[in-house]
């Protein structure tokens, strides 16, 4: 049969084999030639942990003044590209020179490398000619392989010394310079891991060195100062004969430093080219078909950038979080130490990839078995990076402890380097600066188990956490101390549900649900009550308004004070016949991020339980991952919470509780529940999560006798960019929605309320909610009701140079006083409802940074008054904001190609084309080809369905949905064409309206780049409208038999 490759045309094979050629030639740079030879000898195998056992010489070479370096050009524009420069110029002779000497770089530890000199016996190389001596002295006898291959290391560390001591970067003077400890013996290259990254569906495995060589490296390399090279006792041994020693080491005089070659024995061109002579590594080397092996070590993201040929752009200085973990504890030499190593590993990277991070290292160096964790690196990128760092290494110290394993945790945030360090032939994609060393010292200064973060970290984490001052601490490289502290996770006191004041504790007062920080405020209950009444009091948004419908009556904000209880013994009110709440059945709110879910369902649970005695019970995840657990304790809890309310007999105690109430058939249950609600459930969290939800089934069966009973369950992926991520914890989420539907249908007296994201459309109680009318959809708020909520949240009278808002019996009345006061009061509604898309939490964070920059000055009771122009506030730097920040995560989540799609697209204020965008990246006049068109076209569809850009005409009026369809369905059918192009009216037109992504957007492109895709769209516009009619003039006169002058001179004088 024949396969989908024979049937692609040969122009098709040529175009994938170019692509995929240029992508593997960039690949093969991140990979050592050891991982290579371990495919050809068939020892790479996805389940293989030992991939390479061998023996020789390992280099550990650390740079000087890569910090002093950082940190000056970080506060330059073009920092990163300065940086990108100097790494690039330093890195190509050095690793030059490592090649040259058959060296194989294994690791890059920020500005330090491993080096593997491989000991081979040369003496049986199909090239050996018995002449030339593989240490490439004639006449001298031959050394053995591992004595040569620590001749060949301390030849490349001598000349590299030669060649790039006090190595002159151009920046303020600053020098770069080396010193190197040399060890040698046998080693093992193990791989690890194998969890699949959020961002892609391709394994991410690490390797890493292991051995004896490591330990004396450890000890030999902080001997050697700048511009030395220390060997190690084993090393020494093989070549003291070769070399001639340096100053002695009165503190270890075990260890040698390295002088020179003995030059009347051996010279390091001679041993260079008798390395060179029998070097056949390039035979075994990844090929075209191992392009998906190779992918497998490499960060998704990266080899994204090798395929769209934007490597240089990766390069860049931005804000991280960085976490350093160093493990003690685990021999990877030993029978055992290997598969433990497995364990740890993919143990870490399921944590790591959980929150969102990267993980950037994993290595055996002078400062043991290291991890480096980072937080904030493309597409991973999110506005709670710090918080995710921090939660991610409490539970890293989980998994060294379940492995009897000692961990240590440094954490740190601040603007570090962040791109690819080495040269063509070897490179990394590393993280370089001040905050990745501090993280490393802070690391170094934990107590087992210990975290430590420095005071940036503790400075912009949510209010998960408290932060313990720690005595401040002296580090290397540093003059002032350091204030270091120490995290803790918040505790919750107070339990969620109904309290022993008959109060309703809501969950998103402590966890940080729907996108809201959980910060440090005096009273989070008043505040949030606060927000509720503020958005809830608009009275024509439609999310009010339908919630009323099936409350009864107009919003009441008396309900809503901190002071209110709930009596047992209070009257209770109907709700309308046919609502939920009535006759039971699930309300089902969805919608994005500070939409209003939270403060519809606070009023409708305030509302139930105050006025239909409906007692709340609550079950919340997200958005942090895994909390299924959570959510069983919380439904579990509040359910007990109730019960205590319904009878005083019910003990305080939580256990004691639920032997008390749970019924006689699932009494055995007890205690598995009891170690879920204490901390300490362990074995499988599934069977665990299943046997505590049917026994909250059990509960709810019980109270809805007593009492009618809402349900309340809320799934927030928060700052979470891909679903993968939350993947699990939505099935468990809808598992429980599905059993809570099958419950409503049953029993009237108990109703349900789902809050999320995105809604499952098959689920139960989704179609339950749909059938019932139930379903509250929630979209932005309307010019008029932006206006309302406006004033409701400055909480006064607004006069905004000829708008004012008055409240007048409950009621707001807009009067427009003068031309010049209407004009403002419109530029104001317009740049609100652009900027913020009615989103009410986009709307707060917006005048919050009016008044904050002065842009509105208000005047508490009186007025508010706007000056300067709007157009000319940089909303681009309120990257603190969720509005902001979240777009920015956004942005930074797409791939490549739809990156640049998006940023093209922010150049152009009206309708553009796709030739437009493609005229600056695959131009036709450029050589590129019909697929490199329709990748761009399929970023373009990408950006649609994420309603970044719109289908337009062409004057930028509106396509209808049906118009859409046909423009999609014709530019699909045309794209496909080659001799056949579209007409000009069938071409599809798109434009960036949403304000808020393409202020952001703009943001990110150089104004040199605006212009160039400017005057390149411009430029191909004007060759496809000009060129086609002087082409067919110029087809018609060549057509023309032309006869020169001369000849038609002479003809004449024939005729």
């Amino acid at each position: 049969m024949e396969s989908s490759a024979e049937r692609l045309g040969d122009n098709v094979r040529r175009w994938f084999n170019e692509q995929n050629g240029q992508t593997l030639q960039g690949a093969l740079a991140f990979v050592p030639f050891v991982l290579q030879q371990a495919y050809y000898a068939g020892e790479l195998s996805e389940k293989a942990i030992v991939i390479h056992r061998g023996s020789g010489g390992v280099v550990f070479s650390d740079a000087s003044g890569f910090t002093a370096l950082t940190e000056k050009l970080a506060k330059k524009n073009n920092g990163a590209e300065l940086l990108s420069e100097c790494l690039t110029a330093f890195f190509t002779p050095l690793i030059d020179l490592i090649n040259a000497y058959r060296g194989d770089t294994i690791k890059f530890s920020g500005d330090a490398l491993t080096i593997y000199f491989p000991a081979t016996d040369d003496t049986k190389c199909p090239a050996f000619n018995g002449i030339v001596p593989p240490h490439g002295s004639y006449g001298l006898p031959d050394l053995g392989p591992m004595a040569t291959s620590v001749l060949r290391a301390s030849a490349c560390c001598i000349e590299i010394h030669k060649r790039l001591h006090m190595f002159d970067t151009g920046v303020d003077d600053v020098r770069l310079c080396l010193h190197i400890g040399v060890g040698c013996g046998e080693i093992n290259i193990l791989q690890v891991g194998g969890v699949v990254p959020p961002e892609t569906h391709v394994p991410r495995m690490e390797y890493l060195i292991s051995g004896a060589p490591l330990e004396q490296i450890a000890i030999a390399e902080p001997l050697a100062k700048n511009g030395e090279t220390c060997l190690s006792p084993q090393a020494w041994e093989l070549v003291k004969d070769c070399v001639v020693e340096g100053r002695p080491l009165e503190e270890s005089p075990d260890f040698h430093m390295l002088l020179r070659m003995d030059e009347s024995k051996y010279t390091f061109p001679t041993i260079k080219y008798a390395t060179q002579l029998y070097d056949f590594r390039n035979e075994s080397m990844f090929k075209l078909s191992e392009l998906n092996v190779i992918r497998r070590y490499i960060p998704s993201p990266v080899f994204k950038q090798i395929e769209c040929g934007t490597l240089p752009y990766v390069n860049e200085m931005r804000n991280i979080s960085t976490i350093f973990v160093s493990g003690s504890g685990l021999d990877v030499m030993s029978e055992n130490g290997p598969r433990t190593a497995q364990e740890l590993m993919s143990s870490i990277q399921r944590v790591c990839y959980a929150h969102e991070g990267t993980l950037n290292k994993f290595l055996i160096d002078d400062k043991g078995m290291l991890f480096l964790v980072v937080f904030g690196l493309p597409p991973l990128v999110h506005p709670d990076d710090p918080s995710r760092a921090v939660l991610a290494s409490f539970e890293f110290a989980q998994v060294f402890k379940r492995l009897a394993l000692v961990g240590r945790f440094g954490v740190t945030t601040g603007r570090s380097y962040c791109g690819v360090c080495g040269s063509a032939k070897r490179m990394e994609y590393t993280v370089l600066g001040d905050c990745v060393n501090l993280s490393a010292r802070l690391m170094s200064k934990a107590n087992p188990l210990g975290i430590l973060c420095d005071e940036e970290t503790s400075k912009h984490s949510t209010g998960e956490f408290i932060f313990h001052a720690m005595p401040a601490i002296k580090v290397k490289g540093k003059t002032n101390l350091i204030p270091i502290f120490a995290p803790m996770l918040k505790q919750n006191l107070v339990p969620i549900g109904l309290t022993l004041e008959r109060k309703v504790h809501f969950p998103w007062y402590d966890n940080p649900t729907d996108g809201a920080a959980v910060c440090a405020v005096e009273d989070a209950p008043l505040a949030a009550k606060n927000r509720l009444i503020q958005l809830c009091s608009v009275g024509k948004w439609s999310g009010i308004t339908k919630v009323q419908d099936m409350l009864g009556g107009p919003f009441n904000k008396a309900i809503h004070s901190t002071d209110l209880t709930i009596s047992s013994g209070a009257p209770r009110s109907k709700a309308p016949g046919g609502s939920p709440f009535a006759d039971g059945g699930v309300v089902v709110i969805s919608g994005k991020t500070g939409l209003g879910k939270i403060e519809l369902a606070e009023h409708i649970i305030t509302h139930c339980s105050t006025q239909f005695q409906m007692l709340p019970i609550f079950g919340t995840m997200g958005p942090r991952p895994g909390e299924s657990s959570r959510m069983a304790i919380e439904l579990l809890r509040s359910s007990l919470c109730v019960f205590r309310h319904l009878s005083a007999s019910v003990p305080g105690d939580d256990v004691q509780a639920l032997v008390q109430v749970v019924p006689p058939e699932l009494a055995g249950n007890v205690p598995v529940l009891g170690e879920l609600l204490n901390g300490r459930a362990g074995g499988n969290n599934a069977e665990v999560f299943e046997t505590a939800i049917k026994v909250v089934i059990a509960l709810l069966t019980m109270l809805k006798k007593q009492t009618p009973v809402l349900v309340v369950l809320q799934f927030e992926v928060g700052t979470s960019l891909f679903p993968n991520t939350t993947r699990e914890d939505q099935t468990t989420f809808w598992s429980m929605t599905a059993q809570l539907a099958k419950l409503v249908r049953n029993e009237k007296h108990v109703a349900g309320l789902v809050l999320c994201n995105e809604l499952d459309e098959s689920n139960m109680a989704v179609k339950s909610a749909v059938e019932s009318d139930s379903l509250l959809n929630l979209r932005g708020l309307e010019d008029d009701s932006i206006l309302e909520y406006m004033s409701n949240y400055l909480g006064e009278m607004l006069n905004l140079i000829g708008l004012c808002i008055a409240k007048v019996s409950e009621k707001l009345i807009i009067e427009t006083l003068e031309r010049t006061g209407e004009r403002r009061a419109a530029e104001l509604r317009k740049f609100i409802g652009e900027v913020t898309l009615g989103n009410p939490l986009y709307i707060r964070e917006t005048l919050d940074q009016l008044r904050q920059e002065s842009h509105m000055k208000v005047k508490k009771g009186a007025s508010a008054t706007l000056s300067g122009p709007l157009d000319q506030i940089n909303i681009a730097q309120w990257n603190h904001t969720q509005m902001i920040g979240g777009t920015v995560c956004l942005l930074e989540s797409l791939d490549p190609i739809e990156a640049a799609a998006l940023k093209m697209s922010t150049c152009f204020e009206g309708p553009f084309t796709l030739p437009d965008l493609a005229a600056s990246s695959c131009s036709q006049w450029g050589g590129a080809s019909y697929f490199d068109l329709l990748r761009l076209y399929g970023a373009t569809r990408k950006l649609m369905k994420m309603n970044i850009i719109e289908l337009v005409h062409a004057d930028g009026s509106h396509v209808e949905a049906n118009e859409n369809r046909m423009a999609s369905q014709a530019s699909a059918e045309t794209s496909n064409v080659e001799d056949h192009p579209a007409p000009v009216d069938s071409t599809p037109y798109f434009q960036m309206q949403n304000l808020l992504v393409r202020t952001v957007g703009a943001s990110m492109v150089l104004e040199a780049q605006k212009k160039s895709v400017k005057r390149n769209a411009l430029i191909d516009r004007v060759l496809k409208q000009d060129l086609p009619e002087r082409m067919l003039a110029l087809s018609a006169k060549k057509s023309v038999q032309h006869i020169p002058w001369y000849y038609e001179r002479a003809l004449r004088r024939m005729l």
